[in-house]
């Protein structure tokens, strides 16, 4: 099962999350070591972190075992918390004002990708803006996606919206849900929009 929770330093405290979820809830460093401890023992998740899930999300995770309900992600001695990744260049538009039209289709092969969320996981890297290009129409998308998801990472998508009717793309955000899906709108009309876009 899916963590349902992330508790993750931030700047100069620490925040307790719900993965796709817009509020958030600060919590004491005591109340964080805790819950790393929790998760390390195997012990249940704390009253008032159940409380706190079923206050802020209607969540109820009470006798659930902290280890699994959240994940405790570790401190970094870098302290970065935003981050943006042009997971490709290339895009299935050619927008007359953007300049990835005229660019061949290229980004880092898997094995690069993956090494690059790595890095960005241990420097604290917590919000992880995913964009292109288009990003969805990479080849590894799902899996760069999921794999920044399953480190506690709150994803905001940026996209043309063009490939969102796909199956398993609307499973994976309803399964693993973004923290923000920015849809870019070309045009108020299909001529405008068609003429913008070619």
């Amino acid at each position: 099962m899916a963590h349902a929770l992330i508790a993750s330093p931030f700047l100069d405290g620490h925040l307790l999350l719900k993965p796709g979820a817009r509020a958030g809830a600060r919590i004491s460093a005591d109340h964080y070591e805790g819950l790393r401890q929790a998760t390390t023992d195997g012990e249940s998740l704390p009253a008032w972190a159940v409380q706190t899930a079923a206050d802020m999300w209607g969540l109820n995770l009470g006798g659930r075992p902290a280890q699994g309900a959240v994940l405790v992600r570790e401190p970094s001695p870098y302290g970065y918390c935003r981050a943006s990744w042009e997971i490709n260049l290339g895009c299935n538009f050619g927008c007359k004002h953007c300049y990835l039209g005229e660019r061949p289709f290229s980004g880092l092969g898997w094995e690069d990708k993956v090494r690059l969320l790595d890095i960005m996981r241990e420097a604290g890297v917590l919000w992880l803006q995913i964009t292109g290009g288009e990003p969805t129409m990479d080849p590894h998308f799902q899996g760069a996606y999921w794999y920044a998801w399953q480190a506690g990472m709150m994803l905001t998508i940026s996209t043309n919206g063009s490939l969102l009717w796909r199956p398993d793309l609307l499973k994976l955000f309803r399964d693993c849900p973004p923290y923000r899906l920015v849809v870019s709108m070309y045009g108020a009309s299909e001529e405008s929009f068609d003429t913008l876009t070619q």
